[in-house]
């Protein structure tokens, strides 16, 4: 009988840790035809977009049950990676954008937005 414990206690650990890493954003950056086709605006546009993903991955890398899950399934490894991935995605999009600003004269080359 405790056998059988055992091996329901593992197979759910198994399940609990496998759903435990949390789901981050992933952007990509501008494509040269979204480029060519947006206005100066659809950019600044963007650009706020891409405050509201970084809002959304901070968010969800707030310590909730899921950290606690994902340290327990893979000492957190997975989550951390996650959240790294989400963020340099993120940083990729926002120089896309920025670099179309600039080639689009939206923008000066040493401009600095808050």
């Amino acid at each position: 009988m405790t056998t059988k414990r055992t091996m329901l206690l593992v197979i759910a650990i198994i399940l609990i840790s496998g759903c435990a890493t949390k789901r981050y954003p992933i952007t990509t950056p501008l494509s040269g035809a979204e480029v060519e086709l947006m206005t100066c605006q659809n950019l600044q546009l963007e650009i706020i977009k891409a405050e509201q993903v970084e809002l959304q991955i901070n968010e969800t890398g707030q310590f909730d049950e899921r950290t606690v899950f994902g340290f327990l399934g893979d000492f957190g490894i997975g989550n951390s990676m996650a959240k790294s991935e989400a963020q340099t995605a993120l940083s990729k999009r926002i120089t896309s954008i920025r670099n179309a600003q600039v080639s689009k004269g939206c923008l000066k080359p040493d401009a600095e937005e808050s």
